[in-house]
């Protein structure tokens, strides 16, 4: 009689310095980049109207660690800080779902991705306890890092009739041929906008986060 053999545990990838370097690197200018569009967005009343207005089309969520669909209003600017203007987002693979690929030369957008399982909703309660108690953690806040595979809609082209207009790609290779302007698919999608002060606070939140970093040195 046959015995099943175990399998050996899948080791993960090292991490090599300068794999660590490049994701520094990248979190820096993507915290600079939301840096500025903060600045922006404060002080031109149309640009902070367009953000409330990218979030509606894209979706947004009020809790990042929510299993609900859409971005957290930080990924939302982010990504808005990246391209504007956004209409409707997705990874490589939703859009071959969808019935379209990535258009050719084409670059991915990036998000905040934190590093770790997400707590639950009985951890973040228990937490909250403890901080209304007077504990305060001495574990740093959550590492993240920034996940280049997001994509707007208008960064890709049909693979197939497009749904909407018909426009169809002139071989399975074709990675250029793109719907007209007036194709349905680039049009924004309904939805609630986030509140005008929830935007604002975010984008104050950028700024100071950034002041107190500067002032925080290499600590």
């Amino acid at each position: 009689m046959a015995t099943a053999t175990k399998k050996k545990p899948r080791k993960g990838r090292k991490v090599t310095q300068a794999m660590k370097d490049r994701s520094a690197a990248s979190r820096a200018a993507a915290n600079e980049a939301l840096h500025n569009y903060a600045v922006l967005c404060l002080s031109d009343p149309a640009e902070l109207e367009q953000l409330r207005s990218i979030a509606a089309s894209i979706g947004w969520k009020y809790d990042p660690a929510s299993t609900d669909p859409g971005y957290s209003l930080q990924n939302v600017a982010l990504l808005a800080a990246q391209r504007r203007p956004l209409v409707h987002c997705g990874g490589f693979d939703y859009w071959l779902e969808q019935g379209r690929v990535v258009a050719e030369g084409e670059n991915a957008l990036g998000t905040f991705r934190h590093i770790g399982r997400k707590k639950s909703e009985e951890e973040r309660a228990e937490e909250k306890k403890l901080a209304e108690e007077g504990w305060q953690s001495t574990k740093r806040g959550p590492r993240y890092y920034v996940k280049r595979g997001t994509f707007d809609v208008s960064q890709t082209v049909p693979r197939e009739p497009c749904r909407h207009c018909g426009t169809a790609p002139t071989s399975p290779e074709d990675r250029t041929t793109q719907c007209p302007p007036t194709c349905a698919v680039f049009v924004p999608r309904p939805g609630s906008k986030p509140p005008r002060e929830l935007v604002v606070e975010l984008m104050q939140a950028q700024l100071k986060d950034a002041d107190e970093d500067e002032g925080n040195g290499d600590e």
